[in-house]
């Protein structure tokens, strides 16, 4: 779902970018008075596995794929703040680094895939939960159920939000930008109600073994003291353990991703290629890409993970330093 350059009016790129800012800006600021020195690498390592987590697509039939987009399952882990930040992170790394999705069209990448679908699925999975749980404690089938709709929800109200800025791109452009909404509209629901199938099931597995294996893990009622700081902490055993783990699964993935999706367009680029619309020239050229070979894509993949995680880990400190100051003085 990451739009490229050129094919959004300006009018609405600027638009997204507005909203996106503004919205970010809230979720830094949340985000540095409530985050606790302990979570940070575990935070910055749940980033960097949606970053290789959206680069494996999974076949949904007919020559079209999809692929996780996380905002749901990172804002059930670590709360809706802290996963419109992450999810800001792995973004502009896509864009910047691996030329996935447009520089201009960033903010609207963000609005749908850092903002809507994290809330979305927060919100839905919130209320689901308050519905389904009947006054059970712990994580039962009910709760899987919710989390499953939560994430279905993420990806499919994120997709009509793009299908909306196409058709009013191609309304404000008169055609020049954009995607008539009897195409845009139709096409990235139908995709997208299917791509949300597969969200929400990979969303409630990796939930379920989380909950199994480190109940609590981001969420605890007291902060626990922390022994270590900087680097040493960053290169915990559990946090590199838990590294070491994304990155074989990652590995495992890749044979089945060269041979059943890496041909096959996204619902988005499918929708593109059946209205006959053309992407624009990228702003930037991205100096790396995700690779048309195994190692090729494997290396893109640890790049991708290090890097977000190195600028994960750095920007949250940062923004807790500065919550820090403020509550000083």
């Amino acid at each position: 779902m990451h739009v490229p350059d050129g094919l959004m009016a300006p009018m609405v790129a600027a638009i997204g970018w507005i909203e996106f800012v503004a919205v970010l800006a809230a979720a830094m600021w949340i985000t540095g008075r409530k985050n606790r020195e302990k979570d940070l690498p575990r935070i910055a390592v749940l980033s960097a596995g949606i970053f290789v987590a959206q680069m494996l697509n999974f076949p949904i039939g007919g020559g079209t794929t999809g692929h996780l987009i996380g905002g749901a399952l990172f804002a059930i882990l670590a709360g809706p703040s802290v996963a419109i930040v992450g999810m800001t992170i792995v973004l502009i790394i896509q864009a910047l680094m691996f030329g996935d999705g447009g520089v201009t069209a960033l903010g609207l990448n963000a609005l749908n895939m850092a903002i809507i679908a994290p809330l979305t699925g927060w919100g839905t999975y919130t209320l689901l939960k308050t519905i389904m749980s009947g006054g059970a404690k712990g994580h039962g089938s009910r709760e899987l159920v919710a989390i499953s709709v939560a994430a279905w929800a993420s990806v499919f109200v994120a997709a009509a939000a793009c299908a909306a800025e196409l058709a009013v791109s191609y309304a404000v452009s008169s055609g020049a930008y954009g995607i008539a909404p009897t195409v845009s509209i139709p096409a990235m629901l139908g995709y997208h109600a299917v791509i949300g199938v597969g969200e929400g099931i990979i969303t409630a597995g990796i939930l379920a073994y989380v909950w199994r294996v480190a109940p609590g893990m981001f969420k605890s009622a007291e902060p626990a003291p922390v022994r270590t700081t900087g680097i040493a902490r960053i290169l915990s055993a559990k946090t590199l353990r838990a590294s070491f783990a994304i990155v074989l699964v990652f590995a495992l993935a890749l044979p089945l991703y060269f041979l059943y999706a890496s041909d096959g367009e996204d619902g988005l680029e499918r929708t593109v290629t059946e209205a006959g619309a053309e992407e624009g020239e990228p702003l930037t050229a991205a100096p790396f890409t995700y690779g048309q070979t195994y190692f090729g894509a494997l290396f893109a993949g640890i790049l991708g993970f290090l890097s977000v995680s190195l600028v994960a880990i750095g920007l949250l400190r940062v923004l807790r330093g500065v919550r820090t100051e403020e509550r000083i003085e």
